[in-house]
């Protein structure tokens, strides 16, 4: 289950989602644990004593790096074994992770027709480049860049107030209400109710209750579909994603534990990630999209097995469903909602950073953040995994190509 405050993207199996807030800056800045043979990372942290003694959800105290492998040396664990899982890998529990160097220019192969009866899928290959290719395509969630180094919020949703601006929520609940259900690809983008649950015939906020962990939210923007969406499937009710490199997603939620749910799928697995639009607005759980091709994906704050209390991070950046991400990890927040602040810009080769901000302390997020805010939110702070591509070390670099094929096509 979640609860949002800031967002355009795909929530799936948050709990206790409370706001949401999407920011846009004036400048044009434009599962399985095994180890990875695309990419490499090299990780440095920030480390202070005693760590394990400070509260689960609170940022600790700024302290010298330490190189990754003294980092995971000092324990790595492979948990999550059973009969349909080898296990994933998990160093050590951090409060912010700063990925750098993940700009890949390449080609993706983009769907350009779809037959709902027959099943036919088309596709094209598709250039992407420029800072932070290919998360620079229209996604999910997002405070995107005013003047001066500011961010001005283009989207949010407040839970309590019922308070939804400039951003739509959709689902693959196409044939109830809205959209279109059936044939070869399954159910499309429709309309969501406002308990998460089923498809609406028109827009909808959702309630303040939690989500269940299976009940997959897409958010994207008021904005209906055009062609800068590239190809959508006849019949999907499509809205425009957050393009651009420079973007800013405040979260506030709590992700608690739901046993009851164990064993159906997606069940007490909850996680907020970024898809490239142009999956669902073709065909999400199907093969009949781009993701296979490598046209962008990045998991934000993901548990990968029911009941983990370890949120891991993954970027899906080249073809098959091969995947880089870092083996420490952010911790769930069970007991009461957090503060998560990620932060995409061009600098070092293209930075993603994700920051666990501590408990919520229960104020609204702003309707704009200063030059000053956005270097604050993407500042070290507490424990830190540096993670920069290019460099080797592998035990970091995981492959969870097999639990996000899943979730993909």
């Amino acid at each position: 289950m979640f609860w949002p405050l800031v967002g355009l993207l795909t929530l799936g199996a948050l709990n206790g989602v409370t706001s949401v807030a999407v920011s846009r800056s004036s400048s044009s800045l434009s599962g399985s644990g095994l180890v990875s043979s695309n990419g490499s990372s090299s990780i440095v942290a920030r480390m202070m004593s005693p760590y394990d003694a400070d509260p689960d959800f609170n940022p600790h105290l700024n302290v010298p790096d330490i190189s990754s492998d003294e980092l995971c040396a000092r324990g790595k664990t492979l948990e999550d074994v059973d009969a349909n899982s080898p296990g994933n890998w998990y160093c050590q529990k951090v409060d912010q992770i700063l990925y750098t160097k993940v700009t890949k220019p390449g080609t993706y192969q983009e769907v350009t027709f779809m037959d709902n009866q027959s099943g036919e899928c088309r596709f094209s290959p598709r250039e992407f480049k420029g800072d932070l290719a290919p998360y620079n395509e229209p996604q999910f969630s997002v405070y995107t860049p005013g003047g001066g180094g500011s961010y001005n919020r283009i989207g949010e949703y407040h839970a309590a107030s019922q308070t939804r601006n400039g951003i739509m929520f959709l689902g693959n609940r196409g044939g109830a209400g809205s959209g279109v259900a059936g044939g070869p690809f399954g159910a499309s983008l429709s309309y969501v109710s406002a308990d998460g649950l089923g498809g609406a015939s028109g827009p909808q906020t959702l309630h303040d209750v939690p989500l269940v962990s299976h009940a997959e939210i897409v958010v994207t923007t008021d904005q209906p579909c055009d062609g800068s969406c590239g190809y959508r499937r006849p019949g999907a009710v499509t809205y425009k994603g957050f393009p651009g490199s420079a973007r800013v997603f405040m979260f506030e939620f709590s992700m608690p534990d739901e046993p009851q749910h164990n064993g159906e799928p997606g069940g007490n697995e909850p996680a907020i990630w970024l898809l490239n639009s142009r999956i669902p607005n073709t065909a999400q759980y199907n093969t009949c999209n781009c993701w296979a091709s490598g046209c962008g994906e990045l998991d934000i704050f993901e548990i990968i097995y029911p009941g983990q209390t370890k949120a891991v991070s993954t970027f899906h950046l080249d073809g098959d469903g091969k995947s880089a991400g870092d083996a420490n990890w952010l911790q769930r927040p069970t007991g009461g909602p957090i503060k998560l602040a990620v932060v995409m810009d061009a600098t070092n080769g293209g930075t993603v950073s994700i920051k666990n901000m501590g408990a919520s302390d229960g104020g609204r997020f702003g309707g704009s953040l200063s030059a000053s805010q956005v270097e604050g939110l993407k500042a070290k702070s507490g424990l830190v995994s540096e993670y920069v591509r290019g460099t080797r070390n592998g035990h970091q670099e995981t492959d969870r190509s097999k639990r996000n094929q899943g979730k993909e096509g």
